[in-house]
């Protein structure tokens, strides 16, 4: 996030948006700079991703291309959320169905971090046909073994 002008992010499960079945993305995200609250660190919901379904999805219409929620976000309070706070080199993992979020960044200091998912691929795990992130024909996800 640059200074001053990084956005924010809202509540989200990193599940909407890259979903198997069963669900089992991981994010994974590394801090490049201190995150402070000051800067818009990372926010989480504590063990909501052990009370939580997958609650709305992103999907992709195959015929009219149209990307769409399958749902309205569901409500629920901000007070839930705490700070994560992290210094420069510090990975964050989070399951999937975790609600979490940032503010935008109202200071001098960016706060930069690289962010990639991972998902299940092994027998017994569906990418679903109707998620918005697809490849093409022929071009299947890579496996990292």
């Amino acid at each position: 996030k640059q200074p001053r002008i990084g956005g924010e992010v809202v509540p989200h499960q990193d599940s909407t948006f890259l979903y198997t079945d069963p669900p089992s993305v991981i994010g994974i995200w590394l801090a490049l700079e201190d995150a402070t609250v000051e800067n818009g660190c990372l926010w989480g919901w504590r063990k909501s991703h052990r009370s939580k379904e997958v609650e709305r999805r992103m999907m992709l219409n195959g015929e009219s291309g149209e990307i769409y929620f399958d749902k309205d976000p569901v409500p629920h309070s901000l007070d839930e959320y705490e700070p994560i706070e992290a210094k420069a080199g510090t990975l964050v993992i989070f399951h999937g169905q975790f609600y979490h979020m940032s503010y935008e960044n109202k200071s001098s200091k960016s706060r930069h971090a690289y962010t990639f998912h991972v998902v299940e691929g092994s027998k017994g795990y569906e990418w679903a046909q109707d998620n918005w992130l697809r490849r093409k024909d022929g071009f299947p996800f890579e496996p990292l073994a």
